[in-house]
């Protein structure tokens, strides 16, 4: 690979985790405005159920 396809490589990969940085602000932002922000609320009472489960 040449060093321009790298730098290219490099320039791309970059932009998409900066894109996917803004995508996760956005998210939360939204999240808590709607304030849902609690995901342990919604996490515990599956694990609560897995772990009640009998085999």
């Amino acid at each position: 690979m040449s060093n321009k396809q790298k730098k290219q490589t490099s320039l791309w990969v970059a932009i998409g985790a900066i894109f996917l940085i803004i995508l996760l602000i956005i998210w939360l932002t939204v999240a808590d405005l709607a304030g849902d922000t609690d995901v342990a609320a919604f996490v515990a009472p599956v694990f609560n159920t897995v772990g009640n489960l009998r085999i």
